[in-house]
């Protein structure tokens, strides 16, 4: 029988050996988190830009809206959008039809990818409506609902019509010598703290006086919006921090997060512990005044609503102080910097518009003469120029103009971008409403054969573009880019009034 000599374990041998081990693990690992690029490889999308990818260009300040327009032009309602090395590109779907189907119909099929949802808890904690999902999700949204509906709603305009009086005399006052040159940025980002916290928190968290000294959590909010924003930031929260955050616990890495020496940390670090610290603050205080009965706020303010029905109130399905104080940081984060964005952009766009300007300051001045200085809430839902000013506002400079969601389903998810392609047995199958490329009439791949459906894994990061849809020349018309108010009080296209886009406007 042959005898076989084995070498003998020396130095070099080793090192060769765990060379070669560490170069395949290295490809079987490279291997598996490829394996979703190999379905969505063929899609066409514009060639990277840089070494991260052309993912940084969705959250670029400066050239973002240009890389939005390319989209558009070019590759229509389905591309792919390249990322850094090593990691999986994204699908980039701005069809209308699709995208009804993945917020309504199979809304419960997506959810957001890992690195949202770790971003999301530590902003707005473990407990709130923005960092839940699945069941305790549906379970939150089912009771906070009725709270923003017209019952509650109603009592608003008159909160608000005082904050815009303090607003107005504030600019006035700058005024007075003549024409000023102001920062319009700081003022919105004041009156929006003002507007939630008179209508979400019943209290008043800025004068609004010239000579005041702007709350200190607007000016941090601001801060921390534009560090979470910028490209650096994303790549950050998206390929980093979801490693980072499995290795230890949520106290670690606040304790981590201390000593990172990064001006755009510190930012994002003190935006985050003002928002915790202001939230509980005004928990405590409005739960006491409540509890003692003298709260100010005679109950027509959100929070008090929350707190009056669901965490005091004796119930099974009680709130607990960690979840209600956690949907106040959630209020707090997402309505001050939409709320400020809308305002700004409604205020810059009438500057542009003098004639718009006019017509809207003539029907609501006459609506305050009917309604002897203020206008009724019904009345104001009512008023056609006010409704189509900030309709096509919201439709032309949507507040937050992307989604990340990811796929979760077990099968694939097949994408019919060709009319008349039969879905596959045993599959979730979507319409397209356009097709993908340049060629609106036959999509085609990379490849340049024919591309009838898109195949995605589980784990597939699709973003959703609000902006796509809606900025869609193929259902808003050839004047889809611009600002034209007037378009909501006239006959809407065909191809409006039959694309189903989710929202909260039926079209």
């Amino acid at each position: 029988m042959p005898s076989f000599a084995v070498p003998p374990l020396t130095p070099d041998l080793v090192v060769k050996a765990v060379a070669a081990a560490s170069v395949l693990c290295l490809a079987v690992w490279v291997r598996i988190r490829r394996r979703i690029q190999d379905n969505i490889s063929n899609i066409p999308g514009p060639e990277s830009r840089a070494w991260a990818g052309n993912y940084v260009l969705l959250h670029d300040a400066d050239k973002g809206w240009e890389f939005f327009d390319e989209i558009n032009t070019n590759y229509g309602s389905v591309c792919r959008i390249t990322t850094p090395p090593l990691c999986n590109d994204l699908v980039y779907i701005s069809d209308p039809l699709a995208l009804n189907h993945m917020c309504r119909r199979d809304e419960n099929l997506w959810d957001d990818p890992p690195e949202i949802h770790l971003m999301l808890q530590m902003v707005l904690g473990t407990k709130g409506l923005g960092s839940t999902h699945g069941a305790e999700h549906v379970r939150q949204r089912k009771y906070l609902n009725p709270i923003f509906g017209a019952s509650y709603l109603k009592h608003m305009p008159p909160l608000f019509y005082e904050v815009t009086q303090r607003f107005v005399q504030s600019l006035k006052t700058l005024c007075t010598e003549g024409p000023t040159e102001m920062d319009m940025s700081h003022w919105g980002t004041r009156v929006s703290l003002e507007f939630v916290g008179q209508g979400a928190m019943g209290v008043s968290l800025d004068s609004l006086e010239v000579d005041a000294k702007p709350n200190l959590y607007g000016e941090d909010l601001k801060g921390g919006f534009v560090a979470l924003s910028i490209p650096a930031a994303r790549l950050g929260v998206k390929y980093f921090l979801p490693r980072i955050a499995s290795l230890s616990t949520p106290g670690f890495n606040r304790w981590l997060l201390n000593l990172v020496p990064s001006p755009l940390v510190a930012i994002i670090r003190n935006f985050i512990w003002e928002l915790e610290r202001n939230s509980q603050v005004m928990f405590q205080e409005k739960k006491n005044a409540i509890i003692n009965g003298s709260d100010a706020s005679m109950g027509k303010d959100l929070m008090t609503a929350i707190i009056s029905e669901h965490v005091l109130a004796d119930r099974p399905d009680r709130v607990s102080e960690q979840e209600a104080t956690s949907h106040f940081r959630t209020l707090l984060f997402a309505a001050t910097d939409t709320s400020s964005s809308a305002i700004l952009r409604t205020i810059q766009l009438l500057s542009e518009h003098p004639d718009v300007q006019t017509a809207l300051r003539d029907e609501i001045k006459a609506a305050k003469e009917e309604g002897d200085g203020e206008i009724p809430y019904d009345k104001l839902l009512a008023l056609p120029w006010l409704d189509a000013v900030y309709r096509e506002t919201l439709r032309l400079c949507v507040s937050s103009s992307l989604s990340f969601p990811s796929h979760l389903p077990p099968t694939l998810m097949h994408i019919l971008v060709s009319a008349g392609t039969p879905p596959p047995a045993s599959s979730t199958a979507w319409p397209c409403k356009t097709p993908s490329s340049r060629s609106r009439s036959r999509s085609r791949g990379r490849d340049g054969r024919p591309m009838r459906e898109l195949i995605l894994r589980k784990g597939t990061v699709v973003t959703m573009s609000l902006v796509g849809v809606n900025r869609s020349k193929a259902v808003w018309g050839p004047d889809a880019d611009e600002w034209r108010p007037q378009r909501w009080m006239e006959a809407l296209p065909e191809t409006v009034k039959s694309t189903k886009m989710p929202g909260i406007y039926s079209h």
